[in-house]
């Protein structure tokens, strides 16, 4: 009988023991690379040949050395990593044909064209390279087995390398197997204990809760050690205990998605949670995973956001004003009762509402064209209007004039997303107005005509007693003086009576004639304004004591007379105020005409007015006020101004009117 089929015993005996050591290694999770290694050794020991693995990486651009217990140092080093390409060595088309390769000379080989010396240093004379794949097709890597004579190998090494391939396979699959398994936990471990979210997971069976992580905790109030191996009915988590039903009804379903429930910590605060649950495997039993978000906050502010929108509305449907608030499309999105009644419908959106709604300017009368509404400006070009005047046609077609603002609304990014348009029915005020300023510039007329009416009743009285009571004093002093040239043997009393009685007919003539030139000084008709005006001076100093000094043009054109006799009413007015209240021991006047005014100003040197006097003067109050109002009156009716200032320097009046024609 033959010794070989004995030696062959002896040797697949041998074999199978390495391959069951190797399979030992990759079932109790050895390293890759002690189970690669291993299955070299088996491989190097029973085929006399000097095997190694490549491993290839993920993208399948890299091979890079796993395993090689008896490769020299010399072609480890130069083998270490290598980029795949078809003329990369026997590995490299290995894996890129997917099929295995055989080199019996290394040295004439263009595969390896770029190692010939690491094969001489090495010994390596011929390769065999065998690629071992995933179950789903994927190149894992290759078996290369290095041989010292350049020849093919024979059936046994090839069936050697066939089955370390696939124990390779087997083993790098597992491997990949583990470490996905390995991420996947870690993945899932890091969501979920520090995932923001509340996350437990309890048995289907009792409800005893497994596992809970950190913002379980903190939501809670429990400790971990407090919690797990509890039921949520039993740590008191149900608020509303008849949510528990519910809960447990929709699992029967397997999955409960967005239920809102109410939940109680351990201090007794009330939460509200946004629940989801589901039905999964772990480790082969059936539990809940349980994801809570807190919405208490949320629900609060919603909460009080609905509030917030009650009162908005309430303000809004109160106002007296018309509101309405366009999106970013200028559609109207609110409008309150206000709007509604001036506009007599409800603002329909859309731009076609600009087409339908008939308006104009209220100073001009021209219409508003659809791009020129305040609404539209805010919205395209971010502008800021505020009562704008416009006369509109309401929808019910009734005429209104209305107060038109709008304002731009941005978002946090400046952006301009619609706008706030305020509407006020101004109709009445502006009836009002018009009313008032006609009734304002009827009474300015009635105010013209009096005064007119007042200069010519002075003039007519001036005239009168200039003309009649004048003369009849001094036709009585003429008789008086006759009689006395005449009558003889008077007593010495009726002598001083006569005499009285001239001087009494004297004092009244004076009198009369002073009285009818201050109402109407006669050298204002006959001779103008700066003859009345040095008349009125004179006089005044001889009267008051108080010097005047005159800064008069030369010549001065005549004027009309409601204009001198204004001018000529102002100095009278000032110079008796000066008398009465400045204690000023002088005064100017002073008269200056250029191209467009005629400018006159009145100053003394006193103490003047006090500044609560000078606050009623607008108003026509005070001992001046009545004054200083008719002043201002007149001037006006002229189209000049009045301006008062004071000091303690003194006060001036300044009356300014525009020249006349015909006035230089």
């Amino acid at each position: 009988m033959s010794g070989r089929p004995v030696a062959d015993v002896a040797l697949n005996r041998t074999l199978l023991t390495g391959e069951h050591h190797v399979l030992e290694l990759i079932a109790t999770g050895a390293p890759l690379g002690d189970v690669l290694d291993a299955l070299c050794r088996v491989i190097d020991e029973q085929s006399g040949l000097t095997s190694s693995v490549f491993l290839l990486d993920r993208e399948g651009t890299h091979l890079s050395l796993a395993a090689a217990p008896h490769v020299p140092e010399a072609w480890r080093e130069t083998t270490r990593t290598f980029r795949v390409t078809p003329t990369a060595s026997a590995c490299g088309a290995a894996v890129t044909r997917r099929e295995q390769v055989i080199v019996t000379d290394v040295l004439a080989s263009p595969l390896f064209a770029g190692w010939h010396e690491a094969a001489r240093a090495s010994g390596i004379a011929s390769v065999l390279s065998t690629p071992f794949f995933s179950k789903d097709g994927r190149v894992l890597g290759t078996f290369a087995v290095f041989n010292h004579e350049r020849e093919a190998p024979g059936d046994a090494p090839l069936g050697l390398v066939g089955r370390a391939a696939h124990l390779a396979s087997i083993a790098v699959e597992r491997h990949e197997t583990e470490q996905e398994l390995r991420e996947s936990e870690r993945r899932f471990s890091t969501v979920f204990y520090a995932g923001p979210a509340s996350m437990a997971i309890t048995r289907f069976a009792d409800n005893r809760l497994l596992y809970v992580n950190d913002r379980f905790l903190s939501l809670f109030g429990y400790s971990r050690a407090e919690a797990l191996g509890q039921t949520a009915l039993s740590l008191g988590l149900y608020a509303e205990p008849a949510e528990r039903q519910m809960l447990i009804n929709r699992l029967d379903a397997c999955k409960a998605s967005d239920v809102e429930v109410k939940a109680r910590t351990r201090s007794g605060a009330i939460l509200d949670l946004l629940l989801w649950l589901d039905r999964i495997q772990l480790l082969g039993e059936d539990c809940v995973l349980e994801i809570a978000c807190d919405m208490t906050d949320r629900k609060r502010a919603e909460a009080e956001l609905a509030r917030s929108e009650r009162l908005v509305r309430l303000v809004l449907d109160a106002l007296p004003v018309g509101v309405a608030v366009m999106d970013g499309a200028g559609d109207i999105v609110l409008n309150n009762p206000a709007s509604q009644r001036i506009w007599g419908d409800v603002i329909q959106s859309g731009p076609d509402r600009y087409a339908r709604s008939r308006a104009w300017w209220h100073d001009t009368g021209k219409p508003i064209a659809p791009e020129e509404w305040a609404s539209v400006r805010a919205r395209l070009k971010g502008e800021t209007s505020v009562n704008e005047v416009v006369d509109i046609e309401a929808f019910d077609h009734v005429r209104k004039v209305i107060q038109n603002s709008a304002v731009p609304i941005r978002d946090a990014d400046d952006r301009i997303t619609g706008a706030v348009i305020v509407n006020e029915d101004i109709s009445a005020r502006t009836t009002a107005e018009r009313e008032r300023n006609d009734a304002f510039q009827e009474l300015r007329g009635l105010t013209g005509r009096l005064l007119r009416a007042q200069d010519d009743e002075r003039r007519r009285i001036a005239q009168l007693l200039h003309e009649t009571t004048a003369q009849d004093l001094a036709a009585l002093k003429m008789h008086l003086a006759r009689l006395s040239r005449t009558v003889t043997g008077l007593s010495t009393a009726d002598r001083a009576a006569f005499e009285e009685s001239m001087e009494l007919a004297e004092r009244a003539m004076t009198g009369i004639r002073t009285l009818s030139y201050l109402l109407h000084p006669p050298f204002l008709d006959e001779a103008g304004l700066l003859a009345a005006l040095r008349w009125y001076a004179t006089g005044f100093t001889d009267r008051s004591g108080i010097k005047i000094e005159l800064d008069l043009p030369a010549a001065l054109e005549r004027m009309p007379r409601e204009i001198e006799t204004t001018l000529f009413r102002v100095v009278q007015e000032a110079l008796i105020n000066i008398h009465r209240h400045a204690r000023s021991p002088s005064a100017r006047i002073r008269l200056r005409v250029d191209a467009d005014h005629l400018t006159l100003e009145i100053k003394d040197r006193g103490r003047g007015l006090p500044s609560e006097l000078m606050a009623q003067l607008p108003a026509g109050g005070g001992a001046l006020g009545v004054g200083v109002a008719g002043m201002r009156e007149r001037l006006q009716q002229i189209g000049g101004t009045l301006v008062i200032e004071s000091s303690n320097r003194g006060t001036t009046v300044r009356a300014t009117i525009p020249v006349p024609p015909d006035a230089a």
